[in-house]
């Protein structure tokens, strides 16, 4: 495992990929911000081994530590937790620096869940995204359309009180693993806050949104995204644009809808969850307590890099 890690810094000096692309626009950068994750595990139900597959969202996410900057894969931890192979489609890049649409390169990952890096506290996971696109130019000299979030993106305490308590946000991901599979494109859906994003939903680093959240939304990044102008918290309208990475989504809240059958003598009841079109969104903030962890490997790696072969 360790090596893992090592290996994952020995790349980190290399420029993989320029968040001001040519001729792109924000709206196109942030369809380019998530990649599909499906995972294939087993498990046992009634005493009996199963094969299982299943959906989730991640996004990129890139860390920096002074002139080094290590990129990484974001989503939620319960969607990695029991799989054992991950396949992952990655959209390739124009030498222009344009995503190649149609043309997708496919990495089949196994033993998946064991090199992604836990958060100490929240459903969350990152992976160190250097290796693989490393692999994918060393074996096929391809390079990948890759668009990373950053900290900056994460609203400061102050930035946050400067938005309103109710703000139309985005959702960018992969409901029940439904996709644009010929270009490789996530689903975008709209959404506003339904807590503040100042305060701390019951206590916790959370807030809530008011949109439909399926499985495969899990580790879908919450966008807020104002292009040319945008409403103030104190009135009237702001001239500019504005981009903040809010959070993660995490759960959607559902509740049992309940209903009878009846027949003479008897009375069966039936219930099913439905969607309460509330979902659980974990704090953006929360990404920096990754920091600590990353640290640590990278001063293991600059004290003791790997041998070169």
């Amino acid at each position: 495992m360790r090596y893992y890690y090592l290996l994952f810094f020995s790349f980190i000096f290399n420029q993989v990929f320029s968040q001001n692309k040519p001729l792109i626009s924000t709206s196109e950068l942030i369809v380019n911000s998530t990649i599909r994750i499906e995972g294939s595990g087993e498990e046992i139900i009634d005493g009996q081994q199963m094969h299982f597959t299943s959906t989730g969202t991640g996004f990129y996410f890139e860390f920096k530590f002074d002139s080094i900057t290590i990129p990484v894969i974001v989503t939620n931890y319960h969607v990695i937790e029991n799989t054992n192979s991950q396949i992952l489609r990655f959209t390739e890049k124009n030498s222009d620096g344009t995503p190649a649409y149609g043309k997708k390169i496919t990495e089949y990952i196994d033993t998946f869940s064991s090199k992604w890096i836990k958060h100490p506290s929240e459903d969350l996971a990152i992976l160190p995204l250097n290796p693989i696109l490393n692999n994918i130019k060393k074996t096929k000299n391809k390079d990948v359309f890759v668009v990373n979030y950053d900290e900056s993106l994460i609203p400061s305490k102050e930035s946050l009180n400067e938005l309103n308590s109710i703000e139309d946000v985005l959702m960018i991901g992969y409901p029940e693993g439904f996709w644009d599979s010929t270009n490789n494109l996530p689903i975008v859906r709209k959404g506003i806050t339904a807590t503040p994003l100042q305060l701390d939903y019951n206590g916790h680093s959370q807030f809530l949104l008011d949109i439909p959240v399926f499985p495969g939304s899990s580790g879908s990044p919450i966008v807020l995204s104002n292009q040319g102008s945008y409403s103030g918290k104190r009135g009237g309208m702001t001239v500019g644009s504005r981009l903040f990475l809010l959070g993660i989504i995490v759960q959607s809240i559902n509740y049992n809808a309940e209903g009878k059958l009846i027949y003479p003598g008897n009375t069966i009841k039936t219930a099913t969850q439905l969607p309460f079109n509330v979902g659980v969104v974990i704090k953006s903030q929360e990404l920096l307590k990754f920091r600590p962890i990353l640290q640590k490997l990278l001063d293991q790696y600059l004290s003791s890099p790997p041998a070169k072969k």
